[in-house]
């Protein structure tokens, strides 16, 4: 049923995300009833279930809902708001309470089948990562299409392309090394402690100014252009956080400006709009990118 605990938790962080200037007391309790007497006739929503809610958000999320007492209103602060954690969970839970209201999976959703593997090693690396324990578990290179053997000192699970990685560090290296999910079998926990001095903070820079999960390089200043149909598609789902997309009426395109690593990444996300794409700067990566054409050229003549 979704009058559980947790639910209540996502539905106040729904509510809360909905509007930046908050919601009353009243307000959040009405929409939370109104929302679970649709599938529970008998829930009635209490303020002191309100209360234990907001306060096992902070231990349970370590995400604190604040009351400004001048207006009266609860809210969420602008870190929390732009957090992707927060929605992930958040879309999960829609579309599993879509589910719940429909006895099912309605034959009217239909999902990507073209997905990689690997979810089922969640437990296993949250777990070990909880407990701050190795783990071990053979790795398919894909350059060699060869396996080797891997232990671990796991760290987070982060998300890039619709894929999901472990980033972790070897054994005496403090190196950070990124490892698919889909390429990982034979995965197991070993009851051997580790440390590690790297925060989760510092994990979050090493990828900051990158695209996707290849973080060699330096950052660079790069403009390309766009046209409309190709333009509109990254302004509504932008490559980086760096990106500035203005459009220019008179040229009639888009024209993309970022901060960011030029990596193997990056330039094959820039030729998956090869048919409009121009790389106006840096040079070097223009050229890089006439060359691959040119080559592709060869190949499929």
């Amino acid at each position: 049923m979704l009058n559980t605990k947790i639910s209540r938790q996502l539905y106040i962080i729904s509510i809360l995300k909905s509007k930046t200037n908050g919601f009353s007391k009243t307000e959040i309790m009405t929409m939370i009833e109104g929302k679970f007497k649709c599938l529970d006739d008998n829930f009635t929503y209490i303020d002191i279930t309100f209360k234990r809610d907001i306060k096992d958000l902070r231990n349970d999320f370590g995400i604190d809902i604040k009351y400004n007492k001048k207006d009266n209103i609860y809210e969420l602060d602008n870190l929390q708001i732009d957090d992707s954690r927060i929605d992930l969970l958040l879309n999960s839970f829609k579309i599993f309470t879509t589910f719940l209201n429909q006895n099912g999976l309605p034959e009217y959703i239909l999902t990507e089948k073209r997905k990689p593997d690997g979810l089922e090693h969640f437990s296993i690396i949250t777990e070990a990562i909880n407990e701050k324990k190795y783990i071990e578990f053979e790795y398919l290179k894909f350059d060699t299409n060869l396996k080797e053997q891997k232990k671990v000192k796991p760290l987070v699970i982060m998300e890039s392309k619709s894929r999901w990685y472990l980033i972790g560090t070897y054994e005496n290296k403090e190196e950070i090394r990124a490892f698919g999910l889909d390429r990982i079998s034979n995965l197991f926990s070993v009851n051997q402690k580790y440390n590690s001095k790297l925060s989760i903070n510092t994990i979050k820079e090493n990828y900051k100014d990158s695209f996707a999960m290849f973080t060699d390089g330096v950052v660079e200043k790069v403009l390309i252009s766009l046209d409309v149909r190709d333009g509109n598609y990254i302004n509504s789902y932008p490559i980086h956080p760096t990106q500035k997309c203005e459009f220019v009426t008179e040229k009639n395109r888009y024209f993309v400006a970022l901060e960011i690593k030029i990596s193997l990444d990056f330039i094959m996300e820039l030729m998956s709009r090869a048919w409009s794409l121009e790389v106006i700067q840096p040079a070097h990566l223009r050229q890089q990118i006439s060359n691959i054409f040119e080559e592709a050229s060869i190949r499929n003549k």
